[in-house]
């Protein structure tokens, strides 16, 4: 375990040096990022380090035991720090799984669309000030000016 711990650290660090390159970089740590929003800023290095493309993550037991669905045999497993001591813990992405079969749960996976473009620039504007710009984009990169 001690062995595992420590290649988890190195992949750790090499990470965290690797995506503040460059902007690419950091943008691609980003979109995976925004993906697993809930988790801390370690896990979300961790799960980009190992598996950029997933989509939703959680632990076996979340998947068995809230969303009913089940851990495909032969998954591999996205290590993180557990936060509870020197230890791991693996989260499996939504693609490892399957649906149980007395019926699963919908799993949320949360996507910006078209149509929530004017209440979020709305709320936007109401926390952080008047914006200028006429894309969504332009909207963003104001907000984050005036925050």
């Amino acid at each position: 375990m001690a062995a595992k711990y420590q290649l988890l650290t190195e992949l750790y660090e090499s990470t965290g040096i690797a995506v503040t390159k460059n902007a690419q970089a950091w943008g691609a740590f980003l979109q995976s990022a925004c993906r697993n929003y809930k988790c801390r800023f370690d896990e979300q290095l961790l799960i980009y380090a190992q598996r950029p493309d997933a989509t939703a993550v959680a632990g076996i037991d979340t998947w068995n035991r809230l969303f009913k669905r089940w851990v495909n045999k032969d998954s591999k497993g996205i290590a993180v720090f557990d936060p509870k001591g020197n230890a791991l813990k693996y989260y499996f992405d939504i693609s490892d799984t399957h649906e149980g079969y007395y019926g699963s749960m919908p799993v949320p996976i949360w996507r910006m669309e078209k149509g929530y473009e004017q209440p979020v620039t709305e709320r936007l504007k109401n926390r952080f000030g008047d914006v200028k710009g006429g894309t969504f984009a332009d909207v963003l990169l104001e907000t984050a000016k005036n925050a």
